[in-house]
């Protein structure tokens, strides 16, 4: 028997896997006696070796076989296919003399739905046909590989080496294609998203603070009161401010990597709308769940997670080839950090995380077919995010919302910002009702502040009594009726406050010398 008549058998069965079955070559060894298969069309998972060997006793088979499954542990753990099932297929010419069948099992079926079982399949040349049918059945072969009858070839070694050469092809023009879908399009919408970004941070740094409520609340931050009143464009500003220099750079990084490979394989305009359709639905999701001020673009880079874990549903195999771990687990790091802290919008996160995915579904990878998937998506975006403004615009603000005002206002007093201040208070006072202790009565307090520096005392008397009736140790509110007695002439009745704010306080050195004042006028 033509040994060369062996090869060529061996190189027909891959080619039919590879060319006609649409498996993907892994490896091939130096000597072609070797070749490495994933079969990636369904699961369970496949990793085939098929080698073309001839031994000449049992114990060199076993050595084989015992760093071929050692091999296969290491690939599946590189391929992420630790769940495989693997299949070690052996043509050879010459069987070992001695007896092997305790080393190698039968070519018949796995247990079904099995996963990370193995076997070794010896197949005598002159039984290729017959052993490889059940195996051509379990696998799911559209068809049994075509030999070529050996009386039609005059020479076989081109044979051999135009199949080998079909299969290396095959192999180069798959990765050449999965490499496509990674670098489909150029990262420009990301590239000139971030120098819009860090513009705008600059410009407000300039004018103000990043960190301060009212400057955030000023040029766009999302703040639930003000979207209630007719704001809505705050669900897009927001993507575009940030809270620090760290909330600047963590999000710009993130949008460089993140936003970067999803303008790769989805095309900057597929990707412009991903961004912002997600940016828009986590800003959507911050106005329903939670009630602070919130800026940044974290709910649109949370959608480049939702984008890449959709390119991963359409081609699940490359995308765990590649990076799906790594985006999976950086993805459940941030949504823990997220439920962690308290201060982090997890809302915004997840809203951004679904919006992304969902965006993707709408504007699909490009070249993929599926217009009733897409247009399904749109209706079940639109219909949620219907849902959701509603729920929002109708559910009742609740005090967390108006404490941001008392924030702010607090903040302008200290910087002697009266006058603004003063709207603010106004508002809180407006809904006391929803308001709880101490933050309405410090409101009543600084209203009171107010109303005295604009010389109108008779009403700064009303919520200062208001105040220590709310809060009877509230000294500072005792001292300053004390102070608004003076003012109006009423000596004991500033006297009475003033030992009240001592009782509470004493030891102040203004509250005596206020009161070494009015005893000197009494008496």
């Amino acid at each position: 028997m033509n040994k060369l008549n062996v090869i060529l058998r061996y190189w027909e069965t891959i080619y039919h896997l590879i060319n006609k079955e649409g498996m993907r070559v892994i490896y091939i060894n130096d000597d072609g006696e070797e070749v490495w298969i994933e079969d990636d069309r369904k699961e369970p998972y496949q990793v085939i070796r098929i080698a073309q060997k001839d031994f000449d006793w049992a114990r060199d088979l076993k050595s084989d076989l015992v760093q071929t499954y050692e091999r296969s542990k290491l690939l599946k753990k590189r391929l992420g296919l630790r769940s495989a099932n693997f299949v070690n297929l052996i043509i050879t010419q010459f069987e070992p003399v001695d007896s092997y069948d305790h080393i190698v099992d039968q070519a018949l079926p796995l247990t079904a739905g099995g996963i990370q079982q193995q076997r070794t399949i010896l197949i005598p040349y002159d039984q290729l046909d017959q052993m490889l049918f059940p195996l051509a059945t379990e696998w799911g072969l559209n068809e049994m590989p075509t030999y070529i009858s050996l009386d039609d070839i005059h020479d076989v070694e081109p044979s051999i080496q135009s199949l080998k050469y079909s299969v290396q092809q095959a192999s180069e023009n798959r990765n050449e294609q999965e490499k496509k879908l990674f670098f489909y399009g150029r990262p420009f919408v990301t590239y000139m998203l971030l120098p819009i970004i860090l513009a705008i941070f600059i410009f407000i740094e300039l004018k103000a603070s990043t960190t301060s409520i009212e400057s955030l609340i000023h040029y766009g931050a999302k703040f639930n009161p003000l979207i209630h009143e007719g704001e809505w464009w705050r669900f897009f500003t927001a993507m575009f401010l940030h809270i620090g220099i760290f909330h600047l750079l963590m999000n710009s990084l993130a949008l460089f990597y993140l936003g970067g490979a999803v303008e790769r394989i989805f095309g900057s305009l597929r990707f412009l709308m991903i961004y912002f359709l997600a940016g828009f639905i986590g800003s959507v999701a911050s106005f329903v769940f939670n009630e602070q001020v919130s800026a940044g673009a974290s709910g649109a880079i949370f959608g480049c997670f939702g984008a890449l874990l959709y390119f991963g549903l359409i081609h699940r195999r490359l995308f765990f080839r590649t990076m799906g771990m790594n985006v999976i687990v950086i993805l459940i790091i941030n949504l823990a950090f997220g439920f962690m802290v308290p201060m982090i919008d997890n809302g915004a996160h997840i809203g951004g995380l679904v919006g992304g995915f969902a965006a993707s579904a709408i504007v699909g990878l490009p070249s993929q077919k599926g217009l009733k998937i897409k247009i399904s998506s749109l209706f079940i975006v639109f219909v949620s995010v219907c849902f959701l403004l509603y729920y929002g615009y109708s559910k009742e603000l609740t005090s967390q919302s108006y404490i941001i005002y008392f924030q702010i206002g607090e903040e302008q007093v200290h910087n002697e910002q009266i006058q603004e201040a003063k709207q603010y208070f106004e508002k809180i006072l407006k809904v006391d009702e929803q308001l709880t202790e101490p933050v309405l009565t410090e409101a009543y307090f600084y209203m009171a502040y107010i109303q005295a520096h604009e010389n109108k005392l008779n009403e700064a008397e009303e919520n200062l009594l208001i105040t220590v009736e709310r809060d009877p140790k509230f000294h500072q509110a005792h001292y300053n009726l004390a102070l608004i007695y003076y003012e109006q002439g009423r000596y004991r009745d500033a006297l009475n406050q003033l030992q009240e704010a001592l009782r509470i306080e004493p030891g102040n050195s203004s509250y005596e010398s206020l009161k070494e004042e009015l005893n000197r006028l009494i008496n």
